[in-house]
């Protein structure tokens, strides 16, 4: 507890609370929330960044960045000036670039330029999943053939470590009582824009539930101001589900789907697993190998294959399967794994830093 870590992050998201918990558990944890609710805020919150870490740095042991972005190529500089180790976390927007969507930090040439460069600068990068350090991305064809931070700085030399997302089991499980209704399909999307509309794969799950009317199908997500979405009359829209009556929600559906066009990890996928749910993801980032052989994946954004991939999950072994996805969610995604490499990477770097 006597060590101090610098903790800075782009607002309060439910991940983000529970490592600033973590790191309160093992450090004394200075942080900074960088927030802005509007861009031409963003040049007076890196002042008020620049001078905080200012104060604070010369009293740390280590700086912890969530996400790359306008946010971290300072503290990522500074903690350099000052010969201690910083880490940045990556969360999946700040490692890609689709321009044909509006989406990505790389597809922006300041934005680029902050983010890459705070990679650069940084002595560890801890990315969710392999995907955001490279991979070759054949899902839809309308933007780049690979996406990851390397392939967009292939120069960057800076050590990385993968850590997955955690889910807390205690929380995310089967809940008693709750029955298992057939043919139900769920997805979750916090915030439902016209970005994350296409983002996160909202325009195929209500096109499923059209070709399919027999089944049901239920979307979670506040719409934004001014946008509007297509309701079937088998699907229903709940704006908003709190975090704590996730799990009972899951445990009624028998498919979670994840049909993404670019997912840094997938938490909530993740979580719906742990309570039981069969998934049906896209073939993008690591969602395949999360779903492993509890589910079922889309090769291709094509709506007749997305047809063919519903069918094979409906006529599949839905008891066997739900069994387990939920035993694999708990094995290899749970937050005690995550938060042990965690430390163990921030300790490494703060004993290295001694020994300089």
């Amino acid at each position: 507890m006597s060590m101090k870590l610098i903790y800075i992050y782009p607002g309060l998201s439910s991940f983000v609370r529970k490592d600033k918990s973590f790191f309160e558990t093992q450090f004394q944890v200075s942080g900074l929330n960088f927030q802005v609710k509007k861009k031409c805020h963003t040049p007076w919150m890196l002042m008020k960044e620049s001078f905080f870490l200012l104060t604070a740095i010369p009293s740390a042991s280590i700086v912890v960045i969530q996400f790359g972005g306008y946010h971290s190529l300072i503290p990522a500089f500074l903690a350099r000036l000052s010969h201690k180790p910083s880490v940045i976390v990556m969360g999946g927007t700040d490692c890609v670039s689709f321009p044909s969507i509006g989406y990505g930090n790389l597809r922006k040439p300041l934005l680029r330029w902050f983010t890459l460069k705070s990679f650069r600068l940084a002595s560890m990068l801890i990315p969710a999943s392999q995907s955001l350090v490279e991979y070759d991305y054949d899902y839809c064809d309308k933007d780049y053939p690979k996406q990851g931070y390397k392939y967009f700085d292939p120069g960057n030399k800076t050590p990385y470590k993968v850590i997955f997302n955690g889910i807390s089991l205690n929380l995310f499980r089967p809940v008693e009582g709750i029955i298992r209704e057939k043919n139900t399909f769920l997805t979750v999307c916090s915030n439902l824009d016209r970005r994350n509309y296409f983002i996160k794969g909202i325009d195929l799950f209500i096109e499923a539930a059209k070709r399919f009317p027999g089944y049901k199908f239920v979307l979670v997500g506040k719409t934004a101001s001014g946008f509007e979405i297509e309701k079937p009359e088998n699907l229903r829209h709940i704006p908003f589900v709190s975090h704590d009556d996730l799990p009972g929600l899951m445990s009624s559906c028998s498919f979670y789907c994840q049909l993404s066009l670019s997912e840094g990890f997938g938490v909530a996928l993740t979580e719906a697993m742990a309570c039981g749910c069969i998934p049906v993801v896209s073939k993008v980032g690591i969602l395949d190998q999360i779903a492993g052989d509890s589910g079922f994946v889309l090769e291709k954004y094509d709506k007749d294959l997305l047809v063919k991939t519903i069918e094979n999950a409906v006529n599949s072994d839905v008891v066997l399967l739900s069994e387990r996805a939920g035993k694999r969610a708990a094995a290899l995604f749970h937050d005690g794994r995550r938060f042990s490499e965690l430390i163990k990477v921030i300790s490494d770097l703060i004993e290295q830093n001694k020994r300089l």
